[in-house]
């Protein structure tokens, strides 16, 4: 076992926990990255969003935090 975070944790429990993480940013980025291409390639059939720009820039904004997130799960591989 090796220390992480503070805390025992056997070496496949880290790798299974760290593999699911990658996996939901990855997942949280190609969602917001989808949302965009609707959004820019067909505006008119998103009616609830009204300011388009400001929808794109949220899901922008959640892309640039999974991708900070992925950036320091990769310290811990």
């Amino acid at each position: 076992m090796e220390r992480w975070k503070g805390c025992w944790i056997m070496p496949s429990f880290k790798d299974a926990i760290i593999d699911a993480l990658e996996k939901k940013y990855q997942s949280q980025m190609s969602t917001a990255e989808a949302n965009i291409k609707v959004y820019m390639q067909s505006p008119v059939g998103v009616g609830e969003h009204i300011n388009i720009v400001e929808t794109v820039d949220k899901e922008m904004q959640k892309i640039s935090k999974a991708k900070e997130m992925l950036d320091e799960l990769a310290n811990w591989r």
